[in-house]
């Protein structure tokens, strides 16, 4: 008997809000199975301090604009600013528990109670702090703010390295608007990557379900400061989740046309590669987890028709049919089916399978893929269950390093409450 695995939209509210939560966490896990890499081919520190600059001013400013227009994010002072930043991959909610208060229309600060990001690097030492927390983040919080008011300025009072070792708040920034500032303008990687195809995937909010409960239906209106992913209807969160597979993947792909200008189109071929290994494998894993499902065909086929790790803009079709599922992503956009489109959607183009069965072995290591068949607009991928396990790649070890990779979120839902 085939039959088709629900699509994100068809999902009961229960498993939504947690689904949605994996879907903001990837930005962040599809960042740590790329920087490293960069390292392992032949990079030091300030290589792959400037490629993660790179990836941020790259993609922030064009998903930053996609997400105002889909939640209908309107003006331009720092509230409207800040709203895109509580819709933001880079601060993923709770993982990264920031806190804003607004003094007026042109001034604002924000100070971070608890940052993933900032534990998993302490360890590394204070040269991987100061080029995260100054080197990194004095350029990409700016290019973040230019797709509301580029004379908005991010400015920090305190940050890592911490002094004394425990201080709290983690770090502490100024919002500041000045009309006399020179406007920041998009690097030229930013034009690069919003002329590509999955730049301008649409995505729409979709009419409310019978029987959706409450929860806000967009983001127009006043500014929330202790707005919880959860807040959104059922609808919302769905749009929502979707913006931050086209986070992710726009991440990828400025990362990967940032690294074809470092270290030339061969070596960031596989560091994308790699990176896709690495990312899919733990994603897979925590979406079993999220959703409670078995590891069985049924859970596998779940779990692949809501990864993020899939580039957004494709169909998915995914049936069960006894121990195999079979999977088919159509494009529906025009030219995100190519192989040389930068990031994931080049890679699936190719016919690379490495990555997919990354996402099957998250689920099931003994899992076999018979090979992505690519067909006009149309990749097929045919999944066998009942194999011996499979070793777990260095890029998936790789991705494991820090609390990212086992962070788990408090997944209560206020309108279901309410």
């Amino acid at each position: 008997m085939v039959a088709p695995a629900p699509a994100l939209e068809e999902l009961s509210r229960e498993e939504l809000v947690p689904v949605a939560f994996e879907h903001m966490l990837s930005g962040m896990i599809v960042t740590r199975a790329l920087l490293p890499q960069v390292v392992l081919h032949g990079g030091d520190l300030d290589l792959m301090n400037q490629v993660a600059i790179d990836e941020w001013m790259g993609a922030s400013p064009v998903y930053t604009a996609r997400m105002r227009t889909l939640m209908g994010i309107e003006g331009d002072d720092v509230s409207a600013i800040i709203k895109a930043l509580q819709l933001d991959v880079g601060f993923v909610h709770q993982y990264m528990d920031v806190v804003y208060e607004v003094s007026d229309e042109q001034h604002a600060e924000f100070w971070l109670a608890h940052c993933g990001a900032l534990l998993d690097a302490e360890p590394h030492g204070e040269e991987r702090v100061f080029g995260m927390c100054h080197t990194i983040e004095d350029p990409t919080f700016d290019a973040t703010a230019l797709a509301t008011n580029p004379r908005a300025r991010i400015r920090p009072i305190h940050r890592p390295p911490r002094v004394p070792a425990d201080r709290h708040p983690h770090c502490h920034w100024t919002l500041t608007i000045d009309p006399d500032n020179e406007p920041v303008g998009p690097i030229e990687l930013t034009d690069r990557v919003r002329a590509l195809p999955l730049a301008s995937v649409p995505n729409e909010i979709p009419p409310a379900r019978a029987g959706d409960v409450g929860g806000m239906a967009d983001y127009r209106g006043p500014l929330d400061p202790s707005f919880h992913l959860a807040d959104l209807s059922s609808a919302a969160l769905v749009a929502a989740a979707r913006e931050f597979q086209v986070q992710s993947h726009l991440l990828v792909a400025s990362t990967d046309l940032a690294l074809r200008g470092h270290l030339g189109e061969d070596i960031a071929r596989d560091i994308v590669e790699q990176a896709w290994v690495g990312a899919s494998w733990i994603l897979s894993e925590r979406l079993v987890k999220a959703l409670g499902t078995s590891t069985d065909a049924d859970g596998l086929a779940r779990v692949l028709a809501l990864t993020p790790a899939v580039p957004p803009g494709f169909d998915r079709r995914v049936e069960v049919d006894g121990d195999r599922v079979h999977v088919e992503l159509t494009a529906t956009h025009a030219g995100l089916l190519d192989e040389s489109h930068p990031g994931w959607c080049g890679v699936l183009a190719r016919g690379d399978a490495r990555g997919v069965e990354a996402m099957v072995r998250g689920v099931d290591r003994g899992a076999r893929v018979d090979g992505v068949e690519v067909s006009g607009d149309t990749a097929s991928v045919d999944v066998v269950l009942g194999g011996a396990p499979a070793a777990e790649p260095d890029a998936v070890a790789l991705g494991r390093i820090g609390m990212v990779a086992t962070w788990s979120f408090d997944v209560s839902d206020p309108v279901r409450a309410s």
